[in-house]
């Protein structure tokens, strides 16, 4: 197959791979979506749990107060009837501070029980706004879910269906090797991996290139790589674009050292 069919075919193969790789990142991304709002739902359900356990001690201690209330109550009261059955002076004021004693005490308790029952009031309050606000969430999680793995399927069908054709281009003209190349620098390259010269510059890093070098790539006996940018490069008429090659090589502008002044090889090797 001629140099000019392969272009045309790297040209296509680009669009395919772009769009599977576009799909692979989209897969990647779904699911990360619904992690965002599930670790929402699992701080609240933590939430809810450390209220309720909060809650469930409020009300022991409400119910241990009620008790100790109720319990100085009868205190009092048991005080208040032995003062008819009292006979001196010392047993009276005794009995009188006993029942101040128990009185200032059932006065403290109640205060206690009052701020206990709000408190255990105010959990309450709380743990139904977060039950509701929990069962919220977990609507949208479940919601979430049944759409992501909709989609999910239907992207891995396209995604089949792109790397299969993708795997259709391997043959004697686009080797293995190639192929992986390629792949590599249009993910690396934001879908651009091959580019025209225009004249002497690359259209994929805008580099001037000197002139052998285009003049190799224009006979199209084999594939060339930018040796800057490493994109596939394939010669393309434009007006003006003869004129370049016109010029004087003094004119134009290159190091001395030509090609081996700008890349260093190993590192070209690695970006392929």
């Amino acid at each position: 197959m001629e140099e000019a069919e392969v272009f045309a075919k790297l040209n296509q193969l680009q669009e395919d791979l772009t769009g599977r790789f576009s799909l692979e990142e989209e897969i990647v991304k779904l699911p990360r979506d619904l992690k965002v709002k599930q670790e929402l739902l699992d701080k609240i359900n933590k939430e809810y749990i450390e209220e309720n356990d909060r809650s469930e001690q409020a009300k022991d201690d409400l119910k241990s107060l009620r008790i100790q209330y109720e319990d100085s109550v009868r205190a009092r009261e048991n005080s208040e009837k032995q003062m008819e059955l009292i006979t001196t002076q010392r047993e009276f004021e005794a009995l009188e501070k006993e029942i101040k004693d128990a009185a200032s005490k059932e006065q403290s308790l109640l205060k206690q029980l009052h701020a206990k029952e709000k408190q255990v009031h105010e959990f309450e309050e709380n743990l139904t706004e977060k039950e509701q606000l929990m069962n919220l969430q977990q609507g949208e999680v479940d919601s979430e879910s049944n759409k992501i793995e909709a989609l999910l399927t239907e992207k891995k069908k396209q995604l089949f269906s792109l790397e299969k054709k993708c795997n259709s281009y391997l043959g004697s003209d686009i080797t293995e090797d190639l192929y992986n190349k390629f792949g590599n620098i249009v993910k690396n390259k934001k879908g651009k991996g091959i580019v025209p010269i225009h004249g002497l510059v690359c259209q994929g890093c805008h580099i001037v290139l000197p002139v052998q070098f285009v003049n190799d790539v224009r006979s199209e006996k084999q594939i060339n790589f930018c040796p800057y940018c490493s994109r596939i490069l394939y010669y393309e008429d434009v007006e003006g674009g003869d004129e370049m090659f016109a010029k004087p090589g003094d004119d134009l502008d290159f190091e001395e050292g030509g090609l081996s002044d700008f890349v260093d090889s190993s590192e070209f090797d690695d970006l392929l």
